[in-house]
């Protein structure tokens, strides 16, 4: 199990290292929209006055307006690729620290049930409830920091139309520098948890197959007494 989750966190932090280089790369999108529209604002001003199409102040608002525009299409096409890619990378770690969860409340209920019925070490349901403990406080951290990495980046998105949306570029920049090594050392954290916890199961799995090797190995009673001569009865001479 421990290399399964570890499998799995390798891949849910590597889409988050992948956006977080996306984002860089992306461009200030906050910037170079507000240059399109500025852009087009104008040149539909331009046209609202019924400017000479043929004179060069038309023409330099209309060219201004182009180069706007392809500048923000080709901005917009890293920005959505970055905005899919961090919904991807969110999603699959909530995923990964609900497998986590969810492992140690099967797991750590089977380690209670084995030990009352052998009648074994009530130490190893212990160990296995202090595992469990120490793990869901890195579960649920990670997924609230990629909550809040991805309400950030909800925030610094100018298509949801926030006129404070650059100010929030910068928190979202740390938010997602702080939230990678968080998400990144946690899964490490968890890792350990894990496989200290499968120890635990098999240190139980040997007690118990020692106690019916145990359970085995005695001789039954019905098969190894001889039967008794049955009694002469009175009738009998």
């Amino acid at each position: 199990m421990a290399r399964i989750f570890l499998t799995l966190a390798g891949i849910s932090l590597a889409l988050m290292i992948a956006n977080f280089v996306i984002g860089l790369n992306a461009g200030d999108v906050n910037d170079v929209s507000k240059t399109h529209r500025q852009a087009s604002l104008e040149l539909r001003e331009a046209n609202r006055n019924l400017l000479d199409a043929k004179s060069e102040a038309y023409k330099a608002i209309q060219l201004a307006a182009t180069q706007a525009r392809e500048l923000h299409n080709a901005v917009k096409v890293r920005h959505r690729l970055h905005f899919l890619l961090g919904v991807a990378a969110a999603l699959f770690v909530v995923l990964v620290n609900s497998i986590s969860v969810t492992y140690f409340i099967g797991t750590s209920r089977w380690c209670k049930e084995v030990v009352d019925t052998y009648g074994l070490d009530v130490n190893y349901a212990n160990r296995s409830r202090r595992l469990k403990s120490k793990t869901f406080p890195w579960s649920i951290s990670s997924v609230l920091v990629i909550i809040t990495v991805a309400a950030f980046g909800g925030a610094a998105d100018p298509g949801a139309s926030i006129e404070s949306a650059p100010d929030w570029v910068t928190p979202h920049f740390m938010a997602a520098i702080i939230g990678t090594c968080w998400v990144g050392y946690s899964f490490l954290r968890q890792v350990g948890l894990i496989g200290a916890h499968f120890d635990v199961i098999q240190e139980i799995l040997a007690e118990v197959d020692g106690i019916r090797g145990d359970s085995r190995s005695e001789p039954s009673n019905d098969l190894d007494d001889t039967p008794s001569e049955p009694e002469e009865t009175d009738g009998e001479q």
